[in-house]
């Protein structure tokens, strides 16, 4: 056998030595946590083998098996720890070292969006926060309110009374006309109109891919992933939308913006009217905004925010937004008594106004129980350590993703009474002492909480405060009787599979 050759053996033997033992370390360090069984290298692959958007949900909490302590599962040698506790919940959102979103996770929503708030993390998340802060400034949130009124009395230009029917759609359309018209321009009219039906095609369809993805290995690359149906039609939308097109609008809405406020000299004058989100990105150092701040590259910056945002905030406003409908519409006497608030608080108004609001507080009892027991996010991952740690003791290696089980820490009996009961007086003050600030995170928590947590408590409750004094909510007969067991598929946000289906029964004018 020839020098050559030998030497070539050799260096494969060193090199299939160092891989066996690097499978082994990490094999060690796995099962170290409690979980499934698993396959070595593959992890848990396999049982999310031909999962789809509706049922990869199901197949984590098969994974997970209703464990209260920390539960591993694996994939490809990344190691994702579930963390239910809220004591372990709390430990992951106040880490110096969990942070960062996971990019196993998010790395699929910057396909569309690379430098959103939601996927950007470390200093350069730190700006893009505090830039977008004053959008979500009570004051503004006030200004707000007029078209978050005007979209819900849209919704109920859209409502087939007496029919069962997806309520979903209409909820989506309503929340993205919202959202566009605070964000982005007052009239969704000229280039806006055009831009808003594009990009709601691409959120309908994009947000599906994340949790499909995430699970499946052999799908993260894009070019595996394109040769899926999915993947296909995915590919075949960005394609025909063309991004260009929507960079081209957002920043034509930019130039406008920036003539506008280059024209205004006083406080008075900007603060009398409604700004939108890029307005305030675009403001200078005089600005009479809190918190202001200018990031570097704006329109880039700016575009992607508007992308992703977009996204976040119809996909959970919506989703949280349904639940509560299919569950209303099962609990005709929590109906009545949210109806008995707003007549008592709105009564002949003619619309729901910023001082109604915070008088609204059994609608959002309601509301937080709804988020309770069905969250929109039900989980969310940490992760991409930048270095090994330790988590209860245990060796957890670099490049770990922590997945956060807000679904299990909302349901946990040593927190809740009667968890899987649907009882919105549970968030009365005095029954609400001494909870575990974890326990609850319906907009998630820590440093990287949600910072439209009041932009959606707002629309829900604009939109229910109109809705229920013109609207009972009947049920439809389709097997759905409690809302802790309703089926749950997630992907940006969590959704009923199939839809939300109920029935719009008119009230006498007397109700109303």
């Amino acid at each position: 056998m020839s020098a050559a050759v030998l030497l070539f053996v050799a260096l494969a033997a060193v090199v299939v030595s160092r891989v066996v033992l690097a499978v082994l370390r990490f094999r060690r360090v796995e099962l170290a946590f409690d979980g499934e069984p698993s396959l070595p290298v593959l992890g848990n692959s396999l049982a999310f083998l031909g999962a789809t958007e509706d049922d990869v949900f199901y197949r984590i909490r098969g994974l997970w098996g209703g464990r209260r302590h920390v539960t591993r599962m694996s994939l490809l040698g990344h190691l994702i720890l579930i963390v239910s506790d809220p004591d372990d919940i709390e430990k992951v959102f106040r880490g110096k070292d969990t942070q960062d979103k996971s990019r196993i996770f998010y790395q699929f929503l910057e396909y569309i969006s690379r430098n959103g708030l939601v996927t950007i993390n470390g200093a350069e998340w730190r700006t893009h926060r505090k830039a977008l802060t004053p959008a979500f400034h009570g004051e503004l949130l006030d200004k707000y309110q007029e078209v978050f009124d005007e979209e819900a009395k849209g919704f109920l230009a859209r409502v087939r009374p007496g029919v069962a029917h997806d309520v979903m759609p209409s909820l989506k359309t309503g929340s993205a006309r919202a959202f566009f018209r605070t964000a982005l321009t007052t009239d969704i009219t000229g280039d806006a109109a055009d831009f808003f039906p594009v990009m709601m095609e691409v959120l309908e369809a994009f947000p599906r891919t994340m949790t499909f993805r995430s699970f499946q290995p052999w799908f993260w690359t894009d070019a595996t992933f394109g040769l899926t149906s999915l993947g296909r039609h995915v590919t075949d939308l960005i394609a025909k939308v063309d991004l260009y097109y929507a960079k081209k609008m957002a920043r034509k809405e930019m130039a406008r913006v920036r003539s506008q406020l280059h024209r205004k000299g006083h406080e008075e004058d900007f603060i009398k009217e409604r700004p939108t989100l890029i307005e305030i990105l675009l403001q200078d150092s005089d600005s009479p905004l809190p918190d202001r701040h200018i990031m570097d590259e704006p329109d880039r910056h700016i575009m992607d925010e508007l992308i992703i945002f977009t996204g976040a905030a119809i996909e959970t406003t919506v989703a949280s937004l349904g639940w509560t409908f299919k569950t209303l519409s099962l609990r005709p006497d929590v109906q009545d008594r949210i109806l008995e608030e707003v007549d008592e608080v709105v009564g002949q108004a003619g619309a729901v106004l910023p001082e109604h609001l915070p008088r609204l507080e059994y609608t959002e009892r309601v509301i937080k129980e709804s988020l309770r027991l069905t969250p929109a996010v039900p989980m969310l991952a940490r992760g991409n350590l930048h270095a090994a740690t330790t988590f209860n003791g245990k060796h957890v290696p670099k490049g770990s993703t922590f997945l956060v089980n807000m679904l299990g820490a909302h349901r946990d009996p040593r927190h809740w009474e009667e968890p899987l009961k649907f009882d919105p007086d549970r968030w009365l003050p005095e029954r609400s002492q001494g909870r575990h600030h974890y326990a609850y995170m319906p907009f998630s928590a820590g440093p990287r909480n949600c910072i439209g947590g009041r932009y959606a408590m707002a629309v829900m409750k604009t939109l229910l405060a109109n809705v229920l004094p013109r609207y009972r909510v009947d049920p439809v007969d389709d097997g759905l009787t409690d809302p802790a067991t309703f089926p749950m598929s997630f992907g940006i946000a969590s959704q009923l599979p199939g839809g939300v289906h109920v029935v719009f029964t008119p009230r006498q004018p007397s109700a109303a």
